[in-house]
C-alpha cells in the first residue's frame, strides 16, 4: 500500500473514496483494467456521461481510450508534443472537443507540466472530479511500465519496431526545471526510428542531447538504442561532458560495423553561469535564437561522427555565455533537409522565419509550430527522422 499512499499524497488527497487509499482507480493501478476504473470513478464523483482520451503519438489527435458511446472515437486535435498536451493548449482542446460533443466539460490529467489525456465529461463538475483527474494522471504514468493497455491506445495505427524503440527511448517531451524550460518532439513517430534526445537535470547542470544514428529502421534503432544508454550510463557514472562523447563513441565504435556510426551534440547547460558547454560529434551545430526570434549559429570545435576511425579519440567542448531570454535549439538534420517537390530544402532560413513567428509562444509551442512547419513545407511522408529539442533559459522556478 505504501505506492499508493504515496500517489494519494501526489494526488492532494488522504481520505476515502474518489481520492484516497479505499480507491478503486489505487487498487488496480498495475492492471489494464485501469481505464475502466478511472471512469467508473468519473461517474462515482457526479459525471453523467465520461469518456477518457490520450493523446497520439505524434500529437495529432485525441483518442479514445475507453468511455460513453456519444463520444467520438478519435477528435482530431494538432496540439500535441508526442503523446503530451502542453498546458496553454488546453483551452483550444476544449474548443475542439465541444465541437464535437455539446456541453462537454474538459478536466486536463496533468502532471507538472503537461497533460498525458484527458477527461470529457458531461453534468455537472465537481472538485471531486478535478481531484479524480489528478491522480488519475499519475496512475496512467505509472501503469505505462505495467500493462500494454495505455500505449496501444495511442498508437492510431501499425508502428514499426524501429519507431517502438524510439518511442520507448525518449524522456517526457515537456519539463520545467529550475533554470530552464524544455521541450523535445520526434517526427514522424511511426517508422523511421534513428534520431533520440535525451535530457537529464543533475547538480553539475541540465545535460542535453540529440542524436541521429546512420540509416533508418530497425538498423538505426538499434545503434540509437546503445547511443542513448552509454550516455545515460556515463552521465550516472558522474562523468565529464567529454568522458560521456568518448563513452558512446567506444559503445557505437564496439558494434563493428564500417558504416555504424552517430552523429550528436552532447551538452550542459549551467544555469548559475549561464554557461552552455557542447561537444559537437558531426552533428548540426547548436542555434541560438534572440528573444525577437533572430538565430545565430552556434559554431565551435567539432569532431567526426561517434563509431568511426579509431577506438580511443579525444573530444573537446565548446563554451558560451547565453543571455536572459535567449534559447538553445539543438535538431537533427532531418529539419534542415526536408524537401518540398521542387527539391527545396527546409533549411535553417525556414527554422528562423519560424522562430521569428513564434517569438513569444512558450517553448512547447515553438517546438510545436516548428513540427507543423516541417510538415506543411512538403506534402511527401517525412523519409528521415525529424528532431527538435529547444531550451528556454529564463525559468525560474
Amino acid at each position: 500500500m505504501a505506492t499508493l499512499r504515496v500517489l494519494s499524497d501526489l494526488a492532494g488527497e488522504s481520505g476515502s473514496g474518489v481520492g484516497g487509499d479505499a480507491s478503486e482507480l489505487l487498487r488496480v493501478l498495475v492492471s489494464h483494467r485501469l481505464p475502466g476504473a478511472v471512469l467508473r470513478e468519473a461517474r462515482a464523483a457526479g459525471a453523467e456521461q465520461v469518456a477518457l482520451y490520450v493523446m497520439d503519438i505524434d500529437g495529432s489527435r485525441l483518442i479514445r481510450l475507453g468511455g460513453d458511446e456519444p463520444f467520438p472515437d478519435r477528435i482530431p486535435a494538432p496540439l500535441g508534443l508526442g503523446p503530451e498536451l502542453p498546458p496553454e493548449t488546453l483551452a483550444q482542446v476544449e474548443d475542439i472537443v465541444s465541437s464535437k460533443v455539446p456541453r462537454a466539460s474538459v478536466i486536463p490529467l496533468s502532471i507538472r507540466d503537461r497533460a498525458v489525456g484527458v477527461l470529457v465529461t458531461c453534468g455537472h463538475s465537481t472538485g471531486r472530479l478535478e481531484r479524480l483527474a489528478g491522480q488519475a494522471a499519475l496512475a496512467l504514468e505509472l501503469a505505462n511500465g505495467y500493462t500494454d493497455v495505455i500505449h496501444r491506445a495511442r498508437r492510431r495505427k501499425d508502428i514499426d519496431p524501429a519507431a517502438e524503440i524510439q518511442q520507448n527511448l525518449l524522456p517526457p517531451r515537456i519539463a520545467t526545471f529550475a533554470g530552464a524550460d524544455v521541450a523535445g518532439g520526434v517526427l514522424p513517430g511511426y517508422e523511421i526510428g534513428g534520431d533520440f534526445f535525451d535530457y537529464a537535470d543533475n547538480d553539475d547542470g541540465l545535460w542535453l542531447a540529440v542524436g541521429d544514428a546512420i540509416g533508418k529502421g530497425n538498423t538505426a534503432a538499434a545503434i540509437s538504442s546503445l547511443a542513448i544508454g552509454a550516455l545515460r550510463a556515463a552521465r550516472r557514472n558522474d562523468a565529464t561532458l567529454e568522458q560521456a562523447a568518448e563513452v558512446v563513441h567506444q559503445a557505437s565504435f564496439d558494434l563493428g560495423g564500417p558504416y555504424q556510426f552517430v552523429t550528436a551534440v552532447f551538452a550542459v547547460w549551467h544555469p548559475t553561469s549561464r554557461t552552455l558547454a557542447w561537444v559537437n560529434c558531426g552533428h548540426p551545430p547548436p542555434l541560438l535564437i534572440d528573444p525577437d526570434g533572430a538565430v545565430t549559429t552556434m559554431a565551435g570545435d567539432g569532431t567526426y561522427p561517434l563509431g568511426l576511425f579509431r577506438r580511443r579519440r579525444e573530444f573537446r567542448r565548446t563554451e558560451r555565455s547565453v543571455k536572459p531570454g535567449q534559447r538553445i535549439l539543438l535538431y537533427t538534420d532531418g529539419v534542415t533537409e526536408r524537401r518540398d517537390s521542387a527539391r527545396n530544402e527546409f533549411g535553417t532560413e525556414n527554422i528562423s522565419r519560424t522562430l521569428r513567428a513564434c517569438a513569444h509562444a512558450t517553448v512547447a509551442g515553438t517546438v510545436r509550430a516548428l513540427q507543423d512547419a516541417v510538415l506543411e513545407f512538403s506534402s511527401r511522408p517525412l523519409r528521415d527522422d525529424a528532431t527538435i529539442l529547444l531550451v528556454g533559459t529564463d525559468c525560474d522556478r
